[in-house]
């Protein structure tokens, strides 16, 4: 592996895979420059956007950054894997069958005991799980105590006429709770991670397959100093994925040419890794694991309900390391301290939020910096640091 922690990079290609979520192009590039803004005032460097562009099949959004800091150039050219069709495609479905998928998946996560390890695992994530289905208890009792109410009023029809009015209420409360707060957005959520894991989703595993290509292509034919692979949420399960496809297509990744980093952030991966059935997957991540060229790095946070707090997912999903050091390294976040505290007590109790938090531009100067560590001037593993590494003996 090529060693680049002792000098500046001149040059670094980002390749970030968001959660489940309908995000576009357009809005990636959006949200890409204000945060670049953002960036700039809290270091107080210069950096320019320039050069968006869009992969023929639509597939990979690219925006190359520029930045001097330190007195010193950088190059970052920052690539976000788009597959919010498949999310959007889910979201088209008969509101009855988007519920009909979710109640399957929430049985089958309690009978294969996947929720019991969830929460010995990270329990605060296991309140995730049980949102939707305590949103739609809700809104079922809700519903069935209006339709009653009707059914027993004495007029013609008043059975009939209550059947209808408690699932027209059903119907139009999972609308209005689907906007707002997202519950069958997270219906379907699940319901995609329990067809992923089990290999059911093929439009899914296309595009790994072909986001690995874009990878392997700058790694082989590329002028850069490092790779960085970022997954956020859900995508923390897709990245490990799409690292693992790539080592297959190219064994020599991270060897030869740019050193490569896995990054997850905010990763919700092992409510894919441990299910019972996600056999493959956890054979793709411990190609990962036995790929010693492979850096992996974890970002972990407590205020983030929306992710395994303090948990070595390696170790979770039961696989082994031959490393001399732990992998993947697990760093704990404090939300609290990237932010002005006028500007996080704006949003603390917004969990999506304080999930987006991970990849999104720090108000103040902390250790963990989304974007220093993919414009910064130092090696991602230096701009990071040690100083927010987790061991089982930090508890």
């Amino acid at each position: 592996m090529n060693d680049n922690l002792t000098k500046n990079v001149r040059r670094r290609s980002v390749f970030l895979i968001g959660g489940y979520e309908p995000k576009s192009s357009d809005a990636f590039f959006k949200r890409t420059r204000r945060e670049m803004n953002r960036f700039c005032e809290t270091w107080n460097v210069k950096a320019q956007m320039h050069e968006q562009s869009l992969s023929t099949d639509q597939l990979v959004a690219t925006a190359k950054v520029d930045t001097e800091i330190h007195g010193v150039a950088v190059e970052s050219k920052i690539n976000f894997f788009v597959w919010n069709d498949v999310v959007l495609r889910d979201f088209q479905r008969p509101t009855a069958i988007r519920v009909a998928k979710y109640l399957v998946t929430f049985c089958d996560y309690l009978l294969t005991g996947t929720f019991f390890k969830m929460v010995s695992q990270a329990w605060r994530f296991s309140l995730y799980f049980l949102y939707p289905v305590v949103m739609l208890s809700l809104i079922a009792m809700l519903s069935s105590a209006v339709g009653f109410g009707i059914s027993r009023m004495a007029f013609a029809f008043a059975s009939t006429i209550g059947l209808v009015a408690g699932l027209g209420i059903c119907y139009l409360l999972l609308k209005i709770t689907g906007r707002r707060w997202y519950v069958l957005h997270l219906m379907d959520l699940w319901s995609f991670s329990r067809n992923y894991l089990r290999g059911k989703r093929p439009d899914a595993r296309k595009l790994i397959d072909r986001f690995a290509e874009s990878v392997v292509d700058q790694a082989t034919h590329g002028q850069d100093d490092e790779i960085i692979l970022v997954g956020h949420s859900t995508g923390g399960a897709l990245i490990l994925d799409i690292a693992a496809t790539a080592l297959e297509k190219l064994p020599g990744l991270g060897t030869v040419g740019p050193s490569v980093t896995v990054l997850t952030v905010g990763s919700t991966a092992l409510k894919i890794g441990l299910h019972p059935a996600a056999v493959d997957f956890r054979s793709r991540v411990q190609c990962l694991v036995d790929a010693q060229a492979i850096r992996w790095i974890e970002c972990q946070a407590m205020t983030d309900v929306i992710n395994f707090y303090k948990t070595d997912p390696v170790s979770a999903m039961n696989l082994s390391s031959s490393r001399a050091e732990p992998i993947p390294q697990v760093h704990v976040v404090r939300i609290r301290d990237m932010l002005q505290p006028e500007i996080y007590k704006r949003f603390r109790y917004n969990f999506f939020r304080v999930h987006y938090q991970f990849i999104m531009a720090n108000t103040k100067q902390y250790a963990y910096d989304f974007f220093m560590m993919c414009c910064g001037e130092r090696p991602f593993v230096e701009n990071l640091g040690n100083t927010l590494r987790y061991t089982k003996s930090s508890r």
